[in-house]
């Protein structure tokens, strides 16, 4: 029966001025010739933030209707974090009733808006609503402090030119909808929208010789999917997938946090547990 060993890596192991890097140190040199490793779980929190400015996808604008047949432009700077849809769509209701476009509903105290971002499952698609406004107050209704009337019922329209941030809706930069509309209108994504730019975790390990993977250091994969921001992403695998390792002594081994394109992961919470499993190849060169 294979004998295998654990090794426990958390955030003690974190090198300073990291947020994806951990070393691992033995007590004395260690001859990894005759080694594999393999992972035998991992809890790593989903705490890398998918808009920040670094990213350059933190940036759009609602083009307002306000009196006669003008319009304002409202520029909106989205705070570095990690965002769903409905987060975004959190965040610009937020805005507009901080800069006071909206209306009361003064019988329920309802706050009314004339846009919005939603998901479409059905047809897996994010689409921007716009309604029209009123041409004048409606009754038993308070207007928002800055918001008029246009002549004719008109829409907002959304507007960015940021690449990255058309990515995470997957509308190209533009003006959406690009004439203004007069009724309620739904403009929808032209692709599948991809919210974080990180589809897998890939874990690799500095002393592993992977002949088959793009980058010889890979030791193992952890998706994100459907698991929200701020929660505990955890994956054990049924069966251990064993790794060579490079034949050299060391004193340590460094394990890092990348996306699927083997860029590092800027975690904000660094608190992890990663176990992984060693054993020798030739079993009857057990350690003495």
């Amino acid at each position: 029966m294979s004998v295998s060993y654990p090794i426990i890596i958390t955030q003690k192991n974190l090198v300073p001025g990291t947020t994806n890097t951990f070393e691992y140190k033995f007590s004395n040199n260690v001859d990894f010739s005759n080694l594999d490793i393999g992972l035998s779980q991992a809890s790593i929190f989903h705490s890398w933030f998918n808009i920040t400015s670094d990213k350059n996808n933190n940036k759009f604008s609602i083009i307002h209707p306000i009196s006669g047949a003008a319009n304002t432009t409202l520029n909106f700077t989205i705070p570095d974090g990690g965002y769903e849809i409905s987060d975004l769509n959190n965040f610009l209701r937020y805005e507009l009733l901080k800069n006071g476009y909206y209306l009361t509903n003064d019988t329920t105290g309802e706050q009314i808006i004339y846009c919005e971002f939603k998901v479409n499952p059905s047809v897996y698609k994010v689409e921007f609503v716009t309604y029209p406004l009123p041409t004048s107050l409606p009754a038993n209704h308070t207007a928002g402090p800055s918001l008029t009337f246009p002549s004719t019922s008109r829409t907002p329209q959304l507007s960015f030119t940021q690449v990255y941030f058309g990515n995470i809706i997957f509308f190209a930069p533009c003006v959406f909808p690009s004439v203004q509309p007069i009724v309620l209108t739904t403009s929808s994504s032209s692709k599948t929208p991809v919210v974080s730019d990180v589809q897998n975790v890939v874990i690799t390990l500095s002393s592993c010789s992977n002949p088959f993977a793009p980058n010889s250091t890979i030791i193992y994969s952890v998706s994100p999917a459907s698991v929200s921001f701020g929660r505990l992403i955890t994956d054990k695998p049924n069966q251990i997938c064993w790794v060579p390792q490079q034949s050299s002594f060391r004193q340590s081994i460094t394990l890092q946090l990348t996306n699927q394109d083997l860029q590092p992961i800027e975690l904000q919470d660094t608190d992890i547990t990663v176990i992984l499993l060693i054993r020798f190849r030739d079993q009857n060169n057990l350690m003495r």
